[in-house]
């Protein structure tokens, strides 16, 4: 939700609330009143911001046990355990609630706030990238990635909203073509 959507959200639930009430404020003027709102709205949004900063910590110490090679993922063709790294982690511009995550084996999109949905695409599966800008996103340097991917559950995943799009694909791509390396498989193009 857009910081935008959380002020309106707040600011009608305020009125709504206070219509119910029966509450009349005539202390105040109607633009003090409007600012008041906007300033508990502000901090709903900040502590929003907080809960998903907990939770990015709470994820990243996760994944920092994961590269400590408390969890192996895999194992490389010499048999010595492949530990999954993260390589990067980003988010939408200007969103609450999503999380993209890069790591050596997959792409991870993390979304939700108080509860967690998780999509994800192993790279081996990930056949090919797409980056899309219109005229406004190319002056933010923000974008979206398409991946295409041989996955039933997901054959088509966005990452929405990037920033520096193209660098994040070109990671994404480099991610790719390792994995397939280190599981020993070679690139063969389906005639269809």
């Amino acid at each position: 939700m857009q910081r935008d959507d959380i002020r309106k959200t707040v600011t009608a639930q305020f009125y709504q609330s206070l219509s119910e009430s029966s509450v009349q404020i005539t202390a105040l003027p109607q633009n003090q009143l409007q600012a008041v709102v906007n300033a508990l709205a502000d901090g709903v949004f900040a502590a929003l911001a907080a809960v998903d900063a907990e939770h990015d910590a709470a994820l990243g110490n996760n994944i920092a046990g994961a590269t400590r090679g408390v969890s192996p993922q895999g194992v490389a063709q010499d048999n010595t355990p492949h530990v999954e790294q993260l390589l990067w982690r980003g988010r939408p511009y200007l969103t609450l609630g999503t999380v993209y995550e890069l790591t050596t084996q997959r792409l991870r999109v993390l979304s939700g706030l108080v509860s967690n949905n998780v999509d994800e695409v192993e790279l081996i599966r990930v056949h090919d990238t797409e980056v899309k800008q219109h005229v406004g996103e190319r002056l933010l340097n923000v974008g979206d990635i398409v991946i295409f991917a041989d996955d039933t559950t997901s054959p088509e995943l966005v990452l929405n909203n990037i920033q520096n799009p193209i660098e994040v694909r070109e990671m994404i791509r480099k991610a790719v073509l390792e994995e397939r390396s280190r599981r020993g498989l070679s690139y063969r193009e389906v005639m269809r």
